[in-house]
């Protein structure tokens, strides 16, 4: 890390596998799904604005506030039926083109975490607060530091402490829990 005096609390060294990169896919997939009861929800919403807000553009003639209301109930029920593919996106796709088979150290002191990669010259580091999703699988832990950008840590992997200790840490470090995905 950039401060030379931060202890190194947990490490890791690893091989990105073909498991762990379908894991991480895996992961990336779910989240982006929407649960059952929530297309509920976005559906009744959906369905109930747009014919009150129909039945009030019928009443009392055009107003710009109805038509308004009546697309954003359109757009909860697209929503609710919109089912996404199961197929990786881009961003999974640039993950296994840059990283399969590729070692990996990972490192978390006191300052925050940092991964390196096998034949890359810059690496990655972030502090903490800059870490705003803890996202876990059975295999692995994520870091989310940017929308699609993710560190990947497979618990297996773990050295200065159990995976348990590790996820305390992190907890406590980012001031965020970790959700855990069933991908089974």
């Amino acid at each position: 890390m950039a401060d030379s005096t931060a202890r190194c609390l947990y490490r890791a060294a690893f091989t990105f596998t073909e498991e762990i990169l379908s894991d991480f896919e895996a992961l990336y997939l779910k989240k982006k799904e929407i649960t059952p009861a929530t297309r509920v929800v976005l559906g009744a919403l959906g369905l109930v604005g747009a014919v009150y807000f129909g039945l009030q553009l019928y009443r009392g003639g055009f107003q710009l506030a109805y038509v308004g209301y009546m697309l954003i109930c359109s757009i909860l029920l697209v929503l609710a039926l919109h089912r996404p593919g199961k197929r990786p996106d881009e961003t999974t796709k640039k993950y296994r083109m840059y990283y399969l088979n590729k070692g990996a150290t990972f490192v978390i002191d006191d300052s925050g975490v940092e991964l390196k990669i096998e034949g890359q010259q810059n690496y990655a580091r972030s502090k903490f607060r800059e870490i705003y999703g803890l996202y876990e699988t059975d295999l692995c832990f994520y870091f989310v530091i940017k929308g699609k950008a993710y560190y990947i840590l497979p618990k297996a992997s773990v050295e200065g402490g159990t995976p348990d200790e590790l996820r305390a840490y992190m907890q406590k470090k980012c001031q965020k829990h970790f959700l855990k995905y069933e991908l089974g």
